[in-house]
């Protein structure tokens, strides 16, 4: 008994069994149509040939030909070349035709007038834009001028003001001075009335002592002249001296008192002087604080405001020089409407 052999696809390595007949005549189909796992590709007689040319490029085993049925073998590859080239041709046709469709919407003069229009919206716009952006700069830059100048202003004021006070300053220091030498005055005055309370009491002294030394005598010549009157004349002596050890006690009391009010004359002088002085120099300190922080604050905004104003002249510059070239570039970029229309025949 003859066992059937089974027919398996053509394509390398392929089992499948050969797809049927679409009529039941002529030849046999031998390859199976399924997708290859690796290509995708369905298999038939061209993708089975293409196979085997890229294994033969690669350096790979291929199947070998069919030396029994060489002419069915090339009018089956011949069949398989022409529906590819049908189907590369259909393909053609239809890139061709999607060609000169972009070819007639790219040559539609009412397109390119639309386009040219939209471009020349856009560009002024930009110059519309770029305009104003001078304008805000402009007017940012006469605002930086302006601070400037009343910082400017400003500064020219301090330093008047400073010169007051430094002026005042020399004043203040001339009225210490002058303080401390009417001090002095009065300390030379005080010093004049004590040596002059002094010299009173040294003279009143020796007054006194001349008159004790005369009534002395007085009682002596009295005593000589007459006993009866020494008592009277010596208790006349006696009152005598003790009146003028109190006259002498009671200037050395004046004296003492004189020289303690002088002298504490002298420190309160030397005090309301030293206080007058502190003060004005505290005063004076203060407002040279002040004056100095208020400089220094306005010489800061004076150099801020001329930082913005160098920025705002570079901004401008910048702005201006990026302005100038807009118009003609915008220009220069609008494609020029085509006068015709230009169709291409498609191709069979």
């Amino acid at each position: 008994m003859q066992t059937e052999q089974t027919v398996t696809c053509k394509y390398l390595g392929c089992e499948n069994e050969p797809r049927a007949a679409d009529d039941g005549a002529g030849a046999k189909p031998k390859y199976c149509g399924q997708p290859d796992a690796v290509t995708g590709k369905p298999h038939t007689a061209l993708t089975a040939f293409r196979r085997r040319q890229e294994l033969t490029r690669q350096g790979g085993a291929a199947e070998a030909e069919d030396l029994g049925r060489p002419v069915t073998m090339a009018t089956a590859r011949a069949a398989e070349l022409r529906n590819g080239i049908r189907a590369d041709m259909a393909a053609l046709t239809g890139k061709l035709t999607d060609l000169a469709a972009q070819l007639d919407r790219a040559a539609d003069p009412e397109a390119a007038a639309a386009q040219v229009e939209a471009v020349q919206a856009e560009a002024a716009q930009q110059v519309a834009d770029a305009q104003a952006n001078v304008a805000r700069e402009a007017q940012r830059r006469q605002q930086a001028e302006a601070d400037a100048e009343e910082a400017r202003s400003a500064a020219v004021e301090m330093d008047g003001k400073l010169q007051a006070a430094e002026t005042a300053r020399g004043q203040a220091d001339q009225r210490a001075t002058d303080a401390h030498a009417e001090a002095d005055q009065a300390r030379a005055d005080a010093t004049a009335q004590i040596d002059q309370a002094q010299a009173a009491a040294d003279t009143q002294v020796s007054a006194a002592r001349d008159r004790a030394a005369h009534a002395e005598a007085q009682a002596r010549e009295a005593i000589e002249r007459a006993h009866a009157d020494a008592a009277a004349l010596v208790r006349a002596a006696d009152d005598a001296r003790d009146h003028a050890a109190r006259e002498l006690e009671q200037l050395r009391a004046d004296t003492d008192r004189a020289r303690e009010e002088a002298a504490r004359q002298l420190g309160q002088a030397r005090a309301d002087a030293e206080r007058e002085r502190e003060e004005l120099r505290t005063v004076l300190d203060a407002r040279a604080a002040t004056l100095a922080e208020a400089r220094d604050d306005l010489r800061a905004r004076a150099e801020r405001a001329e930082r913005d104003l160098d920025q705002a002249r570079a901004d401008l510059a910048r702005l201006t020089a990026h302005e100038s070239p807009t118009e003609p570039t915008a220009s220069r970029s609008a494609p020029a409407p085509r006068r015709g229309r230009q169709k291409a025949a498609p191709t069979s």
